[in-house]
């Protein structure tokens, strides 16, 4: 894992003004990608705690469900557009059928309450059954919302991988999360309050229309800019990063195992504070506008870290740094599950979390790009989502049984978090030796 030279041309090469416009545009669809990942989820959540606070209703809706569709769709779609050949890119077709159905989908999520009552009422059902349509209909727009976000987003990847230098793309996923954390401080510091849910539907519409507009416009940048032949070919693209394993030099299987289970492992150890953060709130009795700035205070140190972690991931490795976050990880969830009270020391180990997971995810996120072939790269990803996706499923599933039976005592969601990050810290680090070996 030493060091690169990297030649002065390729150097320059990063900043070609081909490649200065794709980054642009890349960034241009990573704002609307923000919008949509860091606001949507919690919309959701305000709008289903008004009728439901079952948290195995909750943990299934954005744990099991996502990943179940993520196991049985996402390898198909990587695959297939890996092996696409068309005057488009391999891509660029599939993210302009996504985005209009997502956005579509965030429209009927925005109108689920209206819907469902236009349905209670044409069913001619009882008064006690109202909330019941409502939640179908929630439920089914969430679930085509789900099911085309999952694939946008493994295709927004795919596309940074395609066009990104590999040398420098831990410092792009770096820029990408500071643009996706500067996203989250403005919705959770301005527009996280106790009125969220009179402005939800606002919110949810003008996401949609921002998504769409951000992805077409991408879509159409890149395809004007490979027209006048101002892109250079992949395997023109500068070296590899360092430590990264090229991709010509083909991680057996056991390699890949272990990197797939280390990748689910980081992922699922994060959700039981994600997804169960608003009834954890009620019970520690924290106001939605405290949550919304002490989010917004993790958001803005993240940034701060976000191009130091990057530019530490291109230099020493992101498993590295998966492993060093992950055990820090660990440590402070099982803290947490020991020290969390009242509504002070909840908000305090919620910003913990929520700094130490984002420089795990910054830290890491080049680490696929960078292990993976490029011509294979949305059909290994899609495997590798597809595992993380059956331990999601149960794991969700178990947790929200667990809540349900020790009478929805939300410190469990700590001890749940610490002990899987501590299990996934042994993954990156028996990872790491991997790594050092090859």
């Amino acid at each position: 894992m030493a060091r690169p030279v990297l030649p002065t041309a390729a150097r320059q090469h990063w900043f070609s003004a081909g490649l200065l416009a794709v980054y642009a545009l890349l960034l241009l669809g990573g704002l609307g990608w923000s919008l949509k990942e860091r606001a949507i989820p919690d919309m959701f959540k305000v709008q289903l705690r008004q009728f439901s606070d079952n948290p195995v209703l909750l943990n299934s809706l954005l744990g099991a469900l996502p990943a179940l569709i993520s196991m049985l769709v996402g390898p198909l779609v990587g695959a297939w557009s890996d092996r696409s050949r068309c005057r488009l890119g391999r891509h660029i077709p599939f993210l302009l059928a996504c985005a209009p159905l997502i956005s579509l989908s965030l429209v009927g999520l925005a109108y689920s309450r209206a819907l469902g009552l236009q349905l209670w009422q044409l069913a001619g059902a009882a008064a006690d059954e109202q909330n019941y349509y409502v939640l179908a209909c929630m439920c089914l727009c969430w679930t085509s919302y789900s099911l085309f976000t999952i694939i946008g987003n493994a295709l927004f990847i795919g596309l940074i991988n395609e066009l990104v230098p590999h040398a420098i793309i831990g410092r792009f996923f770096g820029v990408l999360r500071i643009v996706s954390l500067a996203v989250g401080v403005l919705f959770f510091y301005y527009c996280f309050g106790n009125e969220l849910t009179s402005v939800a539907q606002s919110i949810v519409l003008g996401i949609a229309g921002a998504y769409l507009l951000s992805f077409l416009l991408v879509c159409y940048g890149i395809v004007r800019l490979r027209a006048r032949g101002m892109l250079a070919p992949a395997a023109h693209q500068p070296a590899l990063a360092s430590g990264a394993v090229p991709a010509d030099s083909h991680p057996d299987r056991w390699t890949y195992s272990l990197l797939f289970v280390a990748i689910a492992m980081g992922a699922i150890c994060v959700l039981p504070a994600n997804i169960n953060s608003y009834h954890a709130i009620g019970q520690f009795a924290v106001d939605f506008r405290s949550y919304g700035r002490t989010t917004a205070a993790g958001y803005a140190v993240s940034i701060l870290l976000a191009w130091p972690i990057g530019w530490l991931a291109d230099r020493y490795h992101p498993v590295r740094i998966g492993f060093g976050a992950m055990l820090v990880y660990a440590v402070c969830m099982l803290a947490a599950w020991w020290l969390v009270t009242g509504p002070t020391s909840y908000l305090v180990w919620l910003f913990v979390h929520v700094v130490v997971a984002g420089v795990f995810l910054t830290g890491t996120a080049s680490l696929l790009p960078l292990t993976m072939p490029r011509q294979q790269f949305s059909s290994l990803a899609a495997l590798s989502a597809a595992l993380t996706a059956l331990l999601t499923v149960i794991f969700s599933m178990l947790l929200g049984y667990l809540l349900d039976r020790n009478g929805h005592d939300y410190r469990l969601v700590f001890l749940a978090a610490g002990l899987v990050a501590l299990a996934g810290a042994g993954c990156w680090y028996r990872l790491l030796r991997t790594f050092r070996r090859r």
